[in-house]
């Protein structure tokens, strides 16, 4: 990149500059017309971007295509730099980590100051500085089941004390909880009271519980453990640790999971710690035998690798192409793209679409008869390269076919099915905001037509500059994109969509920072209701009264205080009411960090315990009637999902049985403490 003037040396140049006498003096008037043209220039940029409609890869060739990417990318682009100081200082480690070689030197200072600012050992949390040494040590001792050859007294002996105590690490009187073929949860319901007496044997009663653990499975070598701290309590006496441990490997005939919940004390001296005991607080372990023990088989391969596109394209992953295609295009670390699934064809089978960040075009997979998918993209004319966040495959037409919904930069595609697969587009429906998140639908107002809800995150890119905004509240924030009902008011010749969000009653608690919704009849009283996760804070539960919209998430004990990521409804006790279960974070850092004195001492003890919260993970509510729930994550054993992501009801073996899946993590990279 070329230097700026300032920048230049001060040396010899290869071209003097000229003489003073023959230099060109500009007149005012031309600085002022040149001033006129670049405003005017602006502003028809601005109305055109408004006006514009994405291109398709095949298109890309064509001149006045690009130039409309073009400008589309630039938007994007901006409006990423818009993002709050508060969400960039959230992302910003784990946003170096992945694209190292991308990072300014500012950047990498940046990241270096807050570490130092983070580091346990200067900042005066020794509960941290405690935490992370116990940890350390109990993660050896765990992976010891990996290695027999040096599980034995000597090594063991230099970690744990000459009193140690411990009690049977794996209970023996085990319930079985469930069973279908070859796959079985077994779970102990019992207290650390209800254990045999802790052997006061030293080193050699650890080794004899660790190899008892050890002889479950057949091949040592390819044990994986872990261990996450969740509790530390630090005083004169010693430390005091509980944390969530798991391993999972080979048996003789399949597959062996467990997890627990170990409460370890220890002796301190100085910087060193001991471990004096480890009590068991709860045990859970999942057996899977043979063929029918396995539930899924990765098949991505066998049912996309003939295509050129997942060869050449997907197979690759986000951090390829972040080295490979210019941010200006919408491409990012935190792109978050989703898939839609319908019978694009009318064959019966389910097809499979694709979004992607910008600059990478879209995929249509349609399925064949053999279980392969082959790509019909460029066929179907749906292969944008504009950044697409989320996309729907539902009938708006009524016309027996299921037509396309994609969520691009200010705006939403809407798309015509012809009935084979092949789409048209029909409309555009205009969005304020840029930072879309997902999308559902629903007959909220009972006249026949799927009408279109829009979730929205920041408020990136506003076209509303001179509404008056809420300032960012971690744990109770309102000032994020404003999302959007929009009613379907379609006429034989014309697809027509009118936004319907005040109408209905949807802008109270509506900045939220929105990121999905989902609509059910919890109520039974004939009508959908509408359930939004929000990041940053409260949910909302907005109870349909005859197509009028009220917030009662409060009064229904449905507020889920957290980082709303997912949602979902099914009835798992199959009593004929709707159950709701959330996905959120679950964080064993929060879960320390903000139940220790230091934490936050001038806050009150309300604003505490919510983002104490925050830490805890996903949340179920059983719905107890037609407006009342209560919160059975903990004894459903269902909170700790990880950083989830994305929740779903689903029946997974056809048992009639409502199951659970919970899709988590977060930016993935060669660092082992990706999350």
């Amino acid at each position: 990149m070329p230097k700026r003037d300032r920048d230049l040396p001060s040396g010899p140049m290869l071209l003097p500059p000229a003489p003073r006498s023959r230099r060109i003096r500009s007149p005012g008037w031309f600085w002022g017309i040149l001033v006129v043209l670049s405003a005017v220039t602006i502003t028809v940029g601005w109305w055109m971007f408004r006006g514009w409609q994405p291109q398709t890869a095949a298109s890309a060739d064509n001149r006045a295509s690009r130039d409309g990417e073009f400008r589309n990318s630039r938007a994007a682009a901006a409006g990423e730099a818009q993002v709050d100081d508060s969400k960039r200082n959230r992302h910003s480690e784990a946003g170096v980590s992945t694209s190292v070689a991308l990072a300014t030197a500012r950047t990498v200072e940046r990241l270096s100051a807050m570490r130092a600012k983070l580091d346990p050992l200067t900042d005066g949390w020794e509960s941290e500085q405690v935490s992370e040494a116990a940890q350390t040590k109990l993660a050896g001792l765990l992976g010891l089941i990996a290695s027999p050859q040096r599980l034995n007294v000597e090594v063991v002996a230099e970690a744990v004390t000459d009193d140690f105590r411990c009690q049977p690490l794996r209970p023996a009187d085990l319930q079985e909880q469930f069973r279908t073929g070859g796959l079985s949860v077994w779970r102990w319901s019992g207290t650390s009271t209800d254990l045999p007496a802790a052997h006061n044997d030293g080193a050699a009663a650890l080794v004899s519980a660790l190899r008892q653990l050890a002889e479950r499975f057949s091949d040592n070598s390819q044990i994986r453990t872990h261990v996450k701290t969740i509790d530390v309590e630090v005083t004169e006496a010693g430390v005091t640790t509980t944390a969530l441990v798991d391993a999972s490997g080979q048996t003789g005939d399949g597959l062996l999971e467990w997890h627990a919940t170990w409460r370890c004390q220890w002796s301190r001296t100085g910087d060193a710690l001991r471990l004096r005991m480890i009590q068991t607080h709860d045990y859970e372990e999942v057996v899977a035998r043979g063929a029918s023990g396995a539930w899924f088989a990765e098949c991505t391969e066998a049912v996309l690798g003939e295509n050129q596109s997942y060869q050449q394209q997907l197979l690759y992953g986000l951090n390829h192409w972040l080295k490979r295609v210019e941010r200006i295009h919408g491409i990012g670390v935190y792109a978050r793209c989703g898939v839609a699934v319908g019978d694009v064809n009318g064959d019966g089978l389910d097809d499979l679409y694709v979004c992607q960040p910008g600059g990478l075009p879209n995929r249509l997979f349609v399925q064949n008869r053999d279980g392969t998918a082959t790509d019909r993209s460029h066929d179907a004319g749906v292969d944008w390269l504009a950044h697409s966040s989320s996309a729907l495959l539902v009938d708006l037409d009524n016309d027996g076919d299921q037509d396309l919904v994609v969520a691009m930069p200010h705006s939403l595609l809407v798309m015509e099915n012809d009935g084979k697969g092949r789409f048209q587009h029909r409309t555009s429906l205009p969005l304020a905001d840029l930072d879309v998140q997902s999308l559902s639908a629903a007959d909220y107002n009972v006249d026949g037509y799927l009408d279109l809800y829009i979730c929205l995150g920041f408020a990136v890119g506003s076209a509303r500059p001179s509404e008056p905004r809420s300032p960012f509240v971690y744990h109770d924030s309102n000032d994020g994109g404003a999302n959007v009902l929009f009613r379907n008011a379609m006429s034989e010749d014309r697809w027509r969509f009118v936004d319907a969000t005040r109408d209905a009653g949807l802008e109270v608690d509506n900045r939220r920072h929105s990121l999905a919704a989902a609509w059910e009849d919890y109520d039974n009283d004939g009508d959908v209701d509408l359930y939004v996760a929000n990041d940053y804070g409260r949910n909302c539960l907005y109870r349909n009264d005859a197509g009028r919209f009220v917030n009662v998430a409060a009064e229904a004990g449905v507020v889920d205080y957290g980082s709303g990521m997912s949602v979902s409804w099914g009835d798992y006790n199959r009593d004929g009411w709707m159950d709701l279960y959330v996905g959120n974070m679950f964080s064993s850092a929060g879960s320390r960090i903000s139940r220790q004195a230091m934490f936050r001492p001038e806050a009150d003890p309300s604003l505490r315990a919510i983002i104490q919260r925050f830490a805890k993970g996903n949340s179920l509510f059983k719905n107890d009637g037609p407006g009342d729930f209560s919160e059975v994550g903990t004894e459903a054993a269902v909170e700790m999902g990880r950083w989830a992501w994305s929740s779903l009801f689903v029946d997974l073996n056809n048992d009639s049985w409502e199951d659970l899946l919970v899709a988590n993590g977060y930016v993935t990279t060669q660092d082992t403490g990706d999350l």
